[in-house]
C-alpha cells in the first residue's frame, strides 16, 4: 500500500509525504513537493501509485478527479506526517 500525507501551510498544500507500507511497516518515506495544478497534482498521486491521501483540505475538483483516479482519501486530519500515519496504521486516527 502507497500512502500519501500531505503537508499544508495555511490554505496551500506545498507538499506531501509518501510512504510505501508493507506488513503494516514503513519501508519507504520520503518528502516530495506538490505542483501547483489540481490537473498536476492528480497525474503526480496517480504515477506515484498512491492508494490513499490523507490531507487537512482539498477542492472538490481535486477530490473528484483523484476519486476517478482510484485513488481514497481521508480529509480533515491536520498535524506531523509521521503521527498521521502511525495513528492511521494502528487504527487510532479519528476522522
Amino acid at each position: 500500500m502507497i500512502i500519501a500525507v500531505s503537508r499544508e501551510f495555511g490554505d496551500e498544500l506545498i507538499r506531501f509525504v509518501y510512504y510505501r507500507i508493507e506488513n503494516g511497516r514503513t519501508v519507504e518515506r520520503e518528502e516530495i513537493s506538490a505542483p501547483d495544478s489540481v490537473e498536476a497534482l492528480k497525474r503526480q498521486l496517480t504515477n506515484l501509485k498512491i492508494d490513499l491521501l490523507i490531507t487537512g483540505k482539498i477542492s472538490v475538483a481535486l477530490e473528484r478527479k483523484l476519486f476517478d483516479s482510484g485513488i481514497n482519501l481521508i480529509t480533515g486530519i491536520n498535524g506531523k506526517s509521521d503521527w498521521i500515519l502511525n495513528s492511521y496504521l494502528n487504527g487510532t486516527l479519528q476522522f
